[in-house]
């Protein structure tokens, strides 16, 4: 039985199934208490890299926590935060220097906006207060995280609440060429650059608006706008980091540094909450003043938690210790060999993969997330052994970086049958 107290995220309760209740998860699998073990799709909300409940992970987390819970970091520091931040300088372009710790995607963002606002300021550009952002854009739930995603059903009710940005155009055709990317931001840009503090967009992979992929050169055109124009540039790698492209951080696909890099979910591996906002000397410099009024205004309780830093520190370790990149190379072919089958089977539109992340859509009566069509296809996979959570008519897989090939195809083959049965 489940609590009718608790209030679920993303969840309609008057219509929503009732909540399956797990009692273990381990690898890429979770258990429920009726004894089911079922693949984990998604990676739990695109959290979890090396599998559930890592022992590495794990026992790094009990250690910490029989050491050091929990500590104010704006008067302390301790080891596991200062090796995580050597362990991100070393994975990242060199010009990233500077780590600011949080909790969450949300924040990470949060701090970059922010940090870019006062930095413009404090370098002696003061007009420069708005932000570029996307269409298609998904960067959080919190206020300002908001203001910067497209307008969706995801910010909505709360327009009256968020601050004023400039949207570019795109297209959702990962077959479609970079113009189609470009084009609308280069001329917002090149009209709008004196007021354009800066410009935040998802590289490669734009997640909850539908895993819609960019061609890099697209995202290298951007940089290079940005660049010329003297506009700070945000890449938002909260999903994309920590080798779901393919590759450590998407930006490697790219070769572009950006001014901040905001990271999360696999940072601690998806065992706890941790996020990052990192930047270069110049922004950091913008902040040092013997005045205290230019020092940055932004904290959270948990700001380098310990056991959270501990965790991540050891998913640096597995990284380092499995070949990582191989796992992922066959996580990739399983999705192209699975979803070239799926065409011949199913009408579906722009199959496309990207390391460990694949995805088609479905021609359904809706492509708005809030359609119902795709309910049933989640019920129908769990029946059997799989669980997925569509974005909308996106179907999608992102599992954990230890499935089996054969795991990752007999989930594609799980998804075809219930579409063709249910849909």
């Amino acid at each position: 039985m489940h609590s009718r107290s608790i209030w679920r995220p993303y969840t309609q309760e008057r219509i929503a199934a009732p909540p399956v209740e797990l009692v273990k998860a381990s690898g890429a699998h979770l258990f429920t208490k009726s004894g089911q073990k079922l693949l984990d799709g998604i990676s739990s909300w695109w959290l979890i890299t090396h599998g559930h409940c890592h022992p590495r992970i794990t026992e790094a987390i009990a250690s910490q926590a029989a050491k050091m819970d929990q500590v104010i970091f704006a008067n302390f520091t301790h080891e596991p935060a200062e090796e995580l931040a050597e362990q991100l300088i070393q994975i990242t372009p060199p010009d990233l220097t500077r780590v600011f710790l949080s909790d969450n995607g949300s924040t990470a963002v949060e701090v970059a906006l922010k940090m870019a606002l006062q930095a413009c300021s404090q370098l002696g550009q003061p007009n420069k207060q708005m932000f570029v952002t996307f269409e298609h854009a998904y960067h959080g739930d919190t206020v300002g995280a908001m203001s910067v995603s497209g307008d969706s059903v995801f910010n909505r009710p709360y327009g009256k609440t968020l601050f004023q940005t400039i949207k570019a155009k795109q297209t959702t055709l990962s077959t479609a060429p970079t113009k189609d990317y470009v084009s609308d931001f280069e001329h917002i840009i090149e009209e709008h650059h004196e007021e354009i503090a800066g410009v935040i967009l998802e590289p490669l992979i734009q997640g909850a608006g539908g895993m819609i992929f960019w061609p890099p050169d697209a995202v290298k055109q951007i940089a290079s706008l940005c660049h010329k124009h003297d506009v700070l540039l945000i890449f938002d790698e909260v999903m994309t980091g920590f080798g779901r492209t393919g590759k450590m951080l998407a930006l490697d696909h790219i070769g572009v540094t950006p001014d901040f890099l905001c990271l999360s979910k696999g940072l601690t591996g998806g065992s706890l909450p941790l996020s990052v906002t990192m930047t270069t000397e110049k922004i950091y410099g913008a902040f040092l003043d013997s005045k205290k009024d230019k020092m940055f205004f932004h904290g959270h309780s948990f700001t380098g938690n310990p056991i959270s830093c501990a965790a991540a520190v050891a998913n640096f370790q597995v990284f380092k210790e499995n070949n990582f990149t191989r796992n992922l190379e066959l996580i990739e072919a399983a999705h192209n060999r699975s979803l070239e089958k799926l065409k011949h089977k199913l009408s579906i539109r722009d199959a496309r993969v990207c390391g460990t992340v694949a995805a088609f859509n479905l021609p359904t009566e809706s492509d708005s997330y809030l359609s119902s069509a795709l309910d049933r296809l989640t019920t129908v996979t769990l029946e059997s052994g799989l669980f997925i959570r569509p974005l909308g008519n996106t179907i999608y897989l992102m599992p954990p970086f230890c499935t089996t090939q054969d795991e990752v195809e007999t989930a594609w083959s799980v998804i075809g049958d219930a579409i063709l049965k249910r849909l």
